[in-house]
């Protein structure tokens, strides 16, 4: 327990006199009038590079319409390079004064350390400024701003040593709280410029115009595997761990996708099935088993996206189109089939109503006129109350949509039935009642008493007899 007391007891003497040494250091500086000199001339070489930047802005920076594409990127990357005006004219004013500072005296403390901020300063404004991505833009200001700021102050190498001093080990590989610092630092910018470069890769594999767009999506998902295994095995060497000690990790990997990855790892290679057979492609009308239906508009690496006709867009994992009936509208050819059943009056020429539908499809423009593919009309049933014929016709494009084409004709048939005087029926039915000779003045319940009451025993007339007997009764009164 003395030991411990004392232990503390010197700890605490030795925080004592190191802030008693900052404190006389902090007076001394503020002591001397060369240092009022020195932060004066510092605030106005900032303002001098805020207004440097303010009338660079007005003098270059414009908002200019009708201008190409070049133009309008040429000034959008100097209006960052603006942005970033102002540290860079306070440094190299800053350099200046401290060059001066050392001709004519010795006293240039307060220079140095505002040129070293305005490093600091620069390289803040330019995270802010060149990157988009949120996460990569917080990682770069609360990790690479306070390690520029240690090692421009030359205090880097005693944090890395601290942070080295924690350390983890697992088998052969050990881990220290610096190499996990550095993990996050290395992935998340390597894997951030890997997204740039597949970027820039798909757009200039798309602009081949000589490729089909299966081609194009396979060479792109190509890509990017190789990219992102290259960059991974760059960032764990960066990081300074040795890959072969991770043969334990591989096989807990390999463990992975035996179980809890599967569906992902059958997804995955179930995309780049479909890219290579090319039997699915973007662009495609497609109809699922489960009722999904709709254009293709992405092939991705674990699921597809499917855009309904009401606008949704349906994700659809890629397993589905190999392990379900997928019907592909437009796989050889855009031409989509029609039936529209049309029935007309009993009595109506049929003949001359089937010359009427055929040339109500025939005049329609939707409607394809190639050869093997011309409307046709069909009789088919003699239903109750009409005479039914299918009119089958198919349009050139499916993808302009059916329900269009389908209604242009529907509204031409029925006016060539209404010129020719040819009538759409609809369902009739004949109700024939027959004569009671029950009073409608005395109740149901009193008649049915009464015919229970008279009823004689043995067999009944026949309605017919009953009927022929009554009418006899009555012309004898």
């Amino acid at each position: 327990m003395t030991e411990t007391n004392s232990l503390f007891a010197t700890y605490i003497q030795s925080a004592i006199e190191y802030l008693s040494q900052i404190t006389h250091t902090i007076v001394l500086y503020f002591s001397q009038p060369t240092t009022y000199l020195h932060l004066t001339l510092v605030l106005l070489i900032v303002g001098c590079g805020f207004i440097l930047r303010r009338h660079l802005k007005k003098k270059f920076v414009r908002k200019e319409k009708n201008k190409s594409k070049a133009i309008r990127a040429v000034r959008r990357i100097l209006q960052h390079l603006i942005n970033l005006s102002a540290p860079i004219i306070a440094f190299l004013l800053l350099l200046v004064a401290v060059k001066i500072s050392r001709a004519y005296s010795d006293q240039s403390l307060t220079l140095e350390i505002a040129s070293r901020l305005s490093i600091i300063w620069a390289l803040w404004a330019a995270i802010r400024t060149f990157i988009e991505n949120p996460f990569i833009r917080t990682l770069g200001v609360w990790v690479l701003v306070p390690a520029a700021f240690l090692s421009v102050f030359g205090e880097l190498k005693d944090v890395i040593s601290i942070l080295d001093s924690a350390s983890l080990a697992f088998g052969k590989i050990e881990i220290t709280a610096f190499t996990i610092l550095k993990a996050i630092v290395f992935f998340s910018f390597i894997f951030w410029f890997g997204k740039f470069l597949s970027q820039v890769a798909s757009e200039y594999i798309r602009r081949k115009n000589h490729l089909n767009i299966s081609t194009k999506e396979l060479l792109i998902k190509g890509f990017d595997i190789v990219l992102y295994i290259i960059l991974f095995i760059v960032s764990l060497d960066l990081i300074g761990i040795d890959l072969t000690a991770l043969t334990v990790f591989s096989g807990a990997l390999g463990v992975g996708l035996g179980f809890g990855l599967q569906k992902i790892a059958s997804n995955f290679i179930s995309g780049i099935i479909l890219l290579s057979e090319r039997s699915v492609t973007l662009g495609n009308l497609i109809e699922m088993d489960n009722g999904v239906f709709g254009y293709m508009r992405k092939l991705g690496a674990r699921a597809s996206v499917i855009e309904t006709f009401d606008g949704k867009e349906v994700m659809v994992p890629n397993e589905d189109f190999i392990t379900s009936r997928v019907a592909n509208l437009t796989y050889s050819s855009n031409l989509g089939r029609i039936e529209i059943p049309v029935g007309v009056a009993y009595g109506s020429d049929i003949k001359k109503a089937q010359t009427a539908i055929l040339e109500a499809a025939e005049e329609c423009e939707k409607v394809s006129t190639a050869e093997g593919y011309t409307p046709e009309c069909l009789l088919r049933t003699f239903n109750d109350s009409s005479v039914d014929f299918l009119l089958i016709f198919w349009i050139d494009d499916v993808q302009k949509g059916r329900w269009r084409a389908q209604s242009d004709v529907m509204f031409a048939v029925w006016d060539k039935l209404q010129d020719n005087k040819i009538d759409i029926p609809f369902p009739q039915r004949d109700l024939h009642i027959r004569s009671s000779s029950i009073d409608p003045k005395c109740s149901c319940s009193k008649n049915t008493t009464q015919q229970e009451d008279a009823t004689p025993e043995g067999p009944q007339p026949s309605t017919k007899e009953a009927s022929a007997k009554q009418t006899e009764e009555t012309m004898a009164d």
